[in-house]
């Protein structure tokens, strides 16, 4: 009876302790989408930062970190924990949703960005999977078969080629007229392919003209996802182009 009694308490015991670690989820890691100021090159954009870390600023420094939630951003001097991350900006959802969305909601058909002022230069693409030609790298898409590009300025026409940047026999070229910042990629005559680079020329390409690319399949449902697949690939241009757009989205542009 006594060794009976021992059993079950043990395995009443064991079932507490199971139920404990369950119910207490480990922390998880910060990633930093945005840095700059004299403490950049010890937070670069990218850089995973331990839930129980703190993050110490120097004036003049800005970070925005992104963990279980919405993103933080934290302005130096100051001596700041990561895990407080988690509460913070909440940004404007509906914004946010439409720069993750697959389906590039602020592009016009006409292929315009829609609400730009006259003589002003957009500094990055309205979604987050339109390839910026002024930035080479790697690039995430969703599709590698439906893939945009984007151009800044707009005013004048512009011949691009595009080559497989070991088999330049493998090339195509693309215009882009006069008021116009986005052109789709022609998969026709040269389909992506993955681990491949390719190398973009011409008026209006950036110094940076290679580009790589990596079909995540289906797009991120929110800004912490979004951040991590774009870590985890490499991608990394775009991580910093996130980060921006969480800066703009919890000022309420």
């Amino acid at each position: 009876m006594a060794v009976a009694k021992y059993l079950m308490g043990a395995a009443t015991l064991a079932s507490a302790l199971a139920l404990t670690l369950v119910a207490t989820p480990a922390l998880a890691d910060a990633l930093v989408v945005r840095s700059s100021g004299p403490s950049a090159a010890s937070y670069p954009v990218g850089r995973r930062l331990p839930a129980t870390e703190r993050v110490v600023l120097r004036a003049g420094d800005r970070v925005t970190i992104i963990g279980e939630g919405p993103s933080r951003t934290l302005s130096g001097p100051g001596n700041f924990p990561v895990r407080a991350a988690n509460a913070a900006n909440s940004g404007n959802a509906s914004t946010l949703g439409r720069y993750l969305s697959a389906t590039g909601g602020t592009i016009s058909r006409t292929g315009a960005v829609r609400g730009a002022g006259d003589g002003e230069l957009p500094s990055a693409p309205p979604n987050l999977w339109v390839v910026n030609l002024a930035h080479g790298g790697t690039h995430c898409v969703i599709d590698l078969t439906n893939v945009t590009l984007w151009r800044a300025d707009m005013r004048g026409d512009t011949l691009l080629t595009i080559e497989n940047a070991s088999n330049a026999e493998e090339r195509a070229q693309i215009a882009f007229v006069a008021g116009q910042n986005f052109r789709r990629w022609p998969s026709d005559a040269l389909p992506i392919r993955s681990g491949v680079t390719y190398r973009i020329t011409g008026a209006g390409a950036g110094e940076a003209n290679s580009f790589s690319f990596v079909a995540l399949g289906a797009a991120p449902t929110d800004a912490e996802s979004a951040a991590n697949a774009l870590a985890n690939a490499g991608c990394s241009a775009q991580l910093a182009q996130l980060g921006e757009q969480l800066d703009m989205t919890a000022s309420g542009y």
